[in-house]
């Protein structure tokens, strides 16, 4: 199966990230290369009203999905507007196929991550990601996407304890904790069904106490993701997951109401689970 990590690096500050991507292409242009010759126009509607921790939001296009590194997707420079029912956005791109579009949200208080993708179309006949091409012929792709505001709102959380049984791997890179709303199976349930993750996971501790900030419903699924150093990110493994106290060969289903924290959501890891 792969990995809902499929990144270089995981996304710990999107912000530092656009800055970066958006100095790299005004670089480009001072060196007098030529505009992009196509581009997507995208209407985007939205739905309830956006978190009050509401930073920004980006319009990202991936030529492959899922992206093999983040510095290969096109992204807007600036944030579009928050305050109003719809917004249009048009991103220049070189003539190509693309496989993926997406909306990413980020928060005044809390590092951006994987979870924080506020909307990606999907099609409902292969139900991947939606594509599209760009060429000569046809260079203006134009599309309208739905976004709702309720997907990025965390006004609950799940609470626990992660223990560990043993020392770290010597070759640990990441170790991460996230929650979904059923166990992902496919590349893109990792971004339909994640609804918050942890990295801040320190190497060598014997425990580790989560607080995932999460919107109210039905949460299906609670793992412990591992990453080896020099691995790829499609190598992210499962160590442990949050089982039925009452029934352990089940995974542990959950549903806060808003505002609520449901604690004692504990989860043991298993450094034995490791295939690499």
């Amino acid at each position: 199966m792969q990995s809902p990590f499929n990144y270089r690096h995981p996304v710990r500050a999107l912000p530092l990230l656009l800055s970066s991507l958006f100095l790299l292409n005004s670089c480009q242009v001072d060196q007098g290369l030529e505009p992009l010759p196509g581009k997507i126009a995208v209407t985007i509607n939205f739905y309830n009203e956006p978190p009050v921790d509401t930073e920004g939001i980006y319009f990202m296009v991936a030529p492959d999905f899922p992206p093999h590194a983040i510095n290969e997707m096109f992204l807007s420079p600036n944030s579009l507007p928050i305050d109003q029912d719809t917004a249009y956005t048009e991103l220049a791109l070189p003539y190509g196929h693309y496989e993926a579009v997406a909306l990413w949200w980020y928060s005044k208080n809390a590092e951006a991550n994987l979870a924080d993708v506020l909307s990606i179309p999907i099609d409902l006949y292969t139900f991947e990601p939606m594509q599209f091409d760009i060429t000569p012929q046809d260079p203006v792709f134009e599309y309208s996407m739905l976004a709702d505001w309720n997907k990025v709102k965390r006004e609950s959380s799940l609470a626990g304890t992660v223990r560990f049984n043993g020392e770290f791997p010597d070759n640990t890179d990441i170790t991460a904790v996230a929650a979904f709303i059923e166990k992902p199976q496919r590349p893109i349930d990792y971004l339909l069904f994640m609804k918050s993750i942890d990295f801040g996971i320190k190497t060598g501790v014997s425990h580790y106490d989560y607080l995932l900030p999460i919107g109210s419903g039905s949460v299906g699924y609670i793992a412990v993701y591992w990453l080896p150093q020099r691995a790829g990110l499609s190598e992210f493994e499962v160590v442990g997951e949050y089982m039925d106290p009452d029934n352990p060969e089940q995974y542990g289903r959950v549903v806060p109401d808003s505002g609520q924290t449901i604690t004692g959501l504990d989860i043991n890891v298993n450094w034995d689970a490791i295939k690499n």
